[in-house]
């Protein structure tokens, strides 16, 4: 990982998990859509003033990249969704949004 760049794929953790479940909600406003499945296959991490997430998701019969920003812990703000991009596949590579 480069200074500033984003980490190498990570596999799922139920820490991280659990923070894609919080904005699962953002994620369906955004891509107008409901899923049933909501699976994180894989993660990267930038450290900023927070952390930015990058997650691969499988949702239902597709799989969905979602940038999430979780902010610093002193702000009491929750993590939300910079961008959630749909129609990837398992073998679409995870890349920065």
């Amino acid at each position: 990982m480069s200074a500033g760049g984003f980490s190498a794929n990570k596999d799922a953790t139920a820490e991280e998990q659990s923070i894609l479940d919080s904005v699962k909600g953002e994620v369906e406003t955004q891509l107008s859509k409901t899923f049933t499945v909501f699976q994180l296959m894989h993660f990267q991490t930038q450290v900023v003033a927070g952390v930015n997430y990058m997650f691969k998701v499988r949702c239902d019969d597709e799989y969905v990249h979602v940038k999430v920003c979780k902010p610093l812990p002193h702000t009491g703000k929750p993590p939300f969704v910079m961008v959630a991009v749909g129609g990837h596949s398992e073998d679409s590579e995870l890349v920065p949004l």
